[in-house]
Parts: structure tokens; sequence; C-alpha cells
């Protein structure tokens, strides 16, 4: 059985690894797969259906959607204080991670926001306050300063990252990805039912 402190809620048909951490306040949704050396720590929730790979830390309070796709040596941080300690930060960062999301092996996010079916590529990482919108992409190994903002549909690359495409689509999608990563969630999230 997975490492358990804390107030922690796993739905029945979940499955955690037994070498998983969970420590805090933390839930985990139906038919939501926890892999092998994940560590979930502080006030951490994670929708159904939804995929936390291994090696992965999310540590703060974050909020992880529905067909969720989080992947290998992934680090996910809820980010800075409002105001103290230095911080920059009008209003603390949080990461809120929408559904059908996906984030790809060792990204890095730092109390940043994706929207609904939005990519972070291999190893890309977004800094405090990050700001993408449904459907973007965060291209592979791309670097988003502070408070970056991509909008919807589009994609970034670079370091610094900067936008270098809009209105992508599904094809466009196909052409970065070799898939379309909302589908594949749903699809894989789906296939979780099964055991």
């Amino acid at each position: 059985m997975a490492e358990q402190q804390g107030e922690v809620e796993v739905h029945p048909t979940a499955r955690v690894h037994p070498s998983a951490t969970l420590d805090g306040r933390i839930s985990i949704g139906a038919h939501t797969l926890v892999g092998a050396g994940a560590v979930l720590t502080g006030d951490v929730t994670v929708g159904h259906h939804s995929l936390v790979q291994c090696n992965t830390v999310i540590r703060g309070t974050v909020r992880i959607g529905n067909y969720v796709h989080v992947y290998d040596l992934v680090c996910i941080e809820q980010g800075r204080p409002a105001s103290v300690g230095g911080s920059a930060a009008e209003e603390p960062d949080q990461s809120v991670i929408a559904d059908y999301a996906w984030i790809n092996h060792g990204a890095t996010m730092h109390g940043s926001r994706l929207g609904e079916g939005a990519v972070v590529g291999l190893n890309a990482s977004l800094n405090y306050n990050c700001r993408i919108g449904a459907g973007a992409i965060v291209m592979d190994g791309a670097a988003c300063p502070v408070d970056f903002v991509l909008p919807a549909d589009c994609i970034a690359d670079g370091v610094p990252a900067r936008v270098v495409r809009e209105s992508i689509t599904d094809q466009d999608r196909i052409r970065v990805m070799g898939l379309v990563p909302r589908q594949w969630a749903e699809y894989a999230g789906k296939m979780q039912e099964g055991g």
C-alpha cells in the first residue's frame, strides 16, 4: 500500500502504486492512476480518469482536472505567496490544470494554470504565474518566463518562450505531437476503467 499521511481520500476504482507517497489533504478521483514513486504532498486534488505517472512530484495547493495526463518526472508546485519574503506576486500563485490537459515527461510548472486541453511539452518549464490557454501547446524544451500568457490555440516555443503560431487546429496538433492530446487523454482515461 502507498504511504499515506493526513486526510487522504482515494476513490475505490483509482489505482495508487504501493511506492507512491500521499501526504496531506489528498483526493484522487475515480479510475485515476498514480504511478510508482509519485509524491503528492500538500492540498492536492486529482480528478477522475487522470494519470499521474512515475516519479512525479506535486506539491502545495494544486488542482488537477479530469482526463489529465501528467507523465514521468514532472514537477508541479503551488507557486509564490503574495507580497511576502520578496515575492512580487500581488495574489498567491495557483497551480490549476483543467480537464484534458497534458504535461509531458520532465516538465516543470511553478504556480501556473493550464486551460482545457492545453499541452506542456517534454522538459518544458513554466515559471511563476504562467497562463496557458485552452488547446495551446508549449513546445518541448520551451521556457516560459514569469507571468507568460499563451492565448488559446497558440503554440509557444523557445528560450525564452514566445508565440510562434496562432489559431492551431487538430491537424496542427497531429503534426506537432503525432496525436490530438485531448482525444488521447480521453481514450486512455477510459481504458483505465478496465483495471
